[in-house]
């Protein structure tokens, strides 16, 4: 008979795939972005703007959040 082969981890915990991790970053910047646009187009239909400023100044918020929101991740440890 063969020995049982216990998996790796003795706590029976399996780290996260790389795929889920960097899926999940992408889901998480998609979501930022759209509600940052829909904030936008909100803000700047309330004060009739004719130049849609507050969409691109949220969209611009938005990005360096979800940046730095990724590259913290990706240099954290664990």
């Amino acid at each position: 008979m063969e020995p049982i082969q216990h998996p790796s981890n003795p706590e029976g915990k399996q780290g996260v795939k790389p795929y889920l991790k960097y899926s999940g970053l992408a889901f998480q910047m998609i979501v930022v972005m759209s509600v940052a646009a829909i904030g936008g187009r909100k803000l700047d239909a309330y004060f009739h703007n004719n130049t849609p400023w507050w969409t691109l100044g949220l969209l611009v918020v938005a990005v360096f959040a979800t940046v730095y929101s990724v590259i913290v991740s990706l240099t954290r440890k664990n």
